[in-house]
């Protein structure tokens, strides 16, 4: 269970679909907006709405990404999902980059899913793609939530 389904159990209220804005061309966010129901905006950001932003695991995308955030304000980013731009790991420079922005935003880091290349209709792989698509969405619901670290600590003080 993550933490909006223990604040908000099912049919407390509708919730809505996340808006998805892209940080630069290519940074995936109509394939995720698609994947995980979500609003596409592009590369617009809308007037007042607070979105998730878009990127790739790259030095220059990150780099954008710290620009959006200070062009915008930390308050309008409800999250940042990073899509790795190969498979396997990050390079060292866009790993720091994804450090940097993590303790200032949200950072969901999104697999490298081969299948997802070249799509027009993301959803037409979305079965084969379930459980991997779902732990993304379960960490997007989980940044959604955010919980002060003095009660974090408080309770990791009352286990002992």
């Amino acid at each position: 269970m993550n933490a909006t389904e223990w604040l908000f159990p099912a049919g407390t209220f509708k919730v809505p679909g996340d808006v998805f804005v892209g940080v630069h061309p290519g940074a995936g966010t109509s394939t995720w907006a698609a994947l995980l129901d979500g609003a596409d905006h592009g590369l617009v950001m809308p007037e007042e709405e607070s979105v998730v932003a878009v990127c790739r695991a790259t030095p220059a995308a990150l780099n954008a990404t710290k620009t959006l955030i200070g062009t915008h304000g930390v308050g309008r980013i409800r999250a940042v999902l990073v899509v790795a731009d190969a498979p396997g790991h990050a390079l060292p420079a866009a790993t720091r980059g994804i450090k940097v922005l993590s303790s200032v935003v949200p950072v969901v880091e999104v697999p490298w899913m081969v299948k997802l290349r070249g799509l027009e209709d993301p959803r037409s792989v979305a079965a084969s793609i379930a459980k991997p698509v779902q732990r993304v969405r379960d960490r997007l619901a989980d940044a959604r939530v955010r919980v002060p670290r003095g009660i974090v600590e408080t309770e990791k003080g009352n286990d002992k």
